[in-house]
Formats: structure tokens, sequence, C-alpha cells
């Protein structure tokens, strides 16, 4: 049998969720079945750990560009070109503006496509906003209605909406969530509290996301000011960047609490971080299914996150394998953060719970067999 040449089409490498996502499939996948190339416009932060896989890369324009500009026409026809020259059997997408620049491409070039919904594409305009989503283009996406030959989706709620709204058929869609290699590198925590100036009798709660408003990083500052009353040593590492940060390090100084609010831009390895971390902690008003969740859950560190966000009522049930709390309430987040800080038992029973979930259900391996099934389902012939 010959391997299926997918050609994964990206707008960059920065250090996101699709990113990420990207990454970890094209190293779970077997070579003997499927031959990945990946298309993208420009580097990022994880340029370097794609480059050390033995992929083929294709760069489509030298910069970032918006779908309504005059490089958008000049994309799709270099895009055509190379599904063309490299006899590519299927378009694989990964985010907004490379779904529709590779949409276009696969149909003028005969390929089929799967479309793989990182983003907010598939929800209803009002509670989108009121999640503090602020992304326009995504109005575009009614043109691209029925075009491609798979949908694959992260949630419950992207599917239901596909169907409510008459965008693909139940046939179309899939519902495959993330996964991560399950295999961890070890770590000398002592030394990585030493290199981050941490006491021995520091708790540290970790918050990996990026200071925008849809991350609902205000939360931390309120959460954090609870937490102190009881746990007077801990620490809360902010590791991102973004749009927020300068406003927010403002409002740390106003409320005193730049002692135990700490933030470390970007940090590429999350895991080192996780393996000093006695408490995950995300309020997201906006999420799918978070990859650092799942880094989280693999080194039994325990769960904070918001319910009915992505898949997480779908995925976890509060108080056995996370601890869930309302992203618009301030009620809850700060017990939940102490209860985990105070009680071991609790702790470890969550820490322990969250492995094995993530075990049975999100190993990368088992992602990349699905997505490979899917590709060899849209191409039989191809694969004989």
């Amino acid at each position: 049998m010959k391997p299926l040449k997918v050609l994964h089409i990206i707008k960059n490498f920065n250090l996101g969720g699709a990113e990420t996502n990207l990454l970890n499939l094209i190293k779970a996948m077997d070579p003997a079945r499927v031959e990945n190339h990946v298309a993208y416009s420009k580097g990022g932060e994880i340029e370097d750990r794609f480059r050390r896989e033995n992929l083929r890369f294709f760069r489509y324009a030298e910069n970032d560009h918006k779908i309504k500009s005059l490089a958008t026409l000049a994309i799709i026809l270099k895009l055509r070109s190379y599904l063309i020259s490299q006899k590519i059997d299927i378009v694989h997408t990964h985010n907004f503006n490379a779904h529709v620049w590779g949409c276009l491409a696969a149909k003028l070039s005969g390929c089929r496509v799967v479309e793989h919904v990182h983003d907010f594409r598939y929800m209803e305009w009002q509670e989108f906003t009121r999640r503090k989503g602020s992304v326009y283009q995504y109005r575009f996406i009614k043109y691209f209605k029925g075009m491609s030959d798979r949908v694959v989706v992260l949630t419950a709620q992207n599917k239901e909406y596909l169907l409510e709204h008459g965008f693909y058929p139940a046939g179309r869609i899939r519902e495959i969530h993330n996964g991560i290699p399950l295999e961890r590198k070890t770590y000398d925590a002592q030394e990585v509290r030493l290199r981050l100036g941490l006491m021995s009798e520091n708790k540290v709660v970790l918050i990996p996301a990026r200071i925008s408003a849809e991350k609902n990083i205000d939360r931390v500052l309120d959460i954090a000011a609870e937490v102190l009353n009881k746990v007077p040593h801990v620490i809360f590492l902010v590791a991102g960047d973004g749009p927020l940060k300068t406003a927010l390090v403002a409002s740390v100084h106003a409320r005193k609490l730049e002692r135990h609010v700490k933030f470390l831009g970007f940090y590429e390895d999350i895991p080192e971080l996780l393996s000093i971390a006695d408490v995950f902690l995300l309020p997201s008003f906006l999420e799918l299914h978070s990859i650092s969740i799942l880094e989280a859950l693999s080194m039994k560190v325990p769960v904070v996150t918001s319910q009915e966000v992505g898949c997480n009522s779908d995925v976890f049930h509060s108080g056995v394998d996370a601890l869930l709390c309302d992203p618009f309430s301030k009620d809850g987040w700060g017990e939940a953060v102490t209860r985990l800080l105070l009680d071991k038992a609790l702790h470890d029973r969550l820490g322990e719970e969250g492995a094995r979930l993530c075990q049975s259900r999100f190993d990368i391996k088992k992602t990349a067999g699905a997505f490979t099934d899917l590709y060899e389902e849209l191409c039989p012939k191809n694969h004989e």
C-alpha cells in the first residue's frame, strides 16, 4: 500500500492550540500510511520543533495576510500548484484563514478536504461576543457551507451548530478530541523552583494562557486575593503574553499582589512548569479543548477550570477528575483552589483520576489513528 499524501495547511507556527495539536498529530502518525506535508505563511515560536521532524514544507506567503486582501488569489494559486505537482490526496486545514485558502485551492485541484475546527467559527455570534470573542472574519464561513468532505470538531456544541444550521449532514461530521504524547520527560523540580525564585514553602498555581479578554485572566486576581487569606505563601504563575498584559500588571500592583502573582511571559515548556505546580487554573470564557489542560492531567496536577466552556462539561465530572466553576461568577473559584492546596487527599485523588482520564481518552496515538482512518475512508482507492 502506498501512503496517502496529506497537505496540512496552517497560518503560522506560533505557540497555540492548533499549532501544538498539529505537531503532536504529525509526530504520532504512521509514515507507512500517511505522507505529511505542511504549508504555512510564516514562522513562529515553535517552528524549530516542526523543522526537527521529517516533513515536507511549503511556504505559501512571506507574511500574515487577511482573507480580504490582494494576496488571497496568489495564495490560492500557489497552493493549487503545490497540490497538483505533489499529487496531494487530502487537504487538512487547521485554522480559519488556512481553511478558506486551502478549501478553494483543493476544489480547484480535485483534492478532498478535511476541515479541522480549532476555533469558534461554529458558534452563535451573540454567544461568542458575550464570551469576549473579538475575531470577525468568522462571518465569512457561511460562504463555505458544505464545501468540506469531512468536518472534525472538538465539542458537541460545534456539532449541534452544524446540524441546526444545516451546514453539514451528520455523516460528514466527526467529533475527535485533541490528544497529547503520554510519554513525558522528567524534570528536576527543585532546580526549576530555584530558577524561578520560589521558596520551598511556596504553593504554586499555574495559569498558562494568552493574556486576553476571552481567557478571563482578570478573574485570577480575585482568586489570588481570596486564596491568600488561607494560603499566605501561594504564588500564581501566569505563563503567556497578550494585549491585556500591561493593564493586568498594573492591576496587580494596584491590588498589592505583586509578591504573589508572577508573569513569566512566553514560556515554551509548559510541562516544566507543571512539574512544580500544585494546581492548574484556567478560568476562560472561551475554550474548545485545551492542550495545556491535557498536559496537566497527564502530570497529575489537579485542574480548576470553567464549566460549560468547550468540551469541559462533557469530559469532566466536577469533584471527580477536576473542579469546574462558572466563569461569569466570582463564586467558587477561590474556594476550589484553596481546597486543593490544603486538602492533600482531595488534591491527590483528583490528580490520579485526571491522569486516568487522560490515559484512557487523550492519547495522541488514538487521535492520530482516528484521523488516519478518516483519510483512508475519504480516499480508499488511493490506499490500495
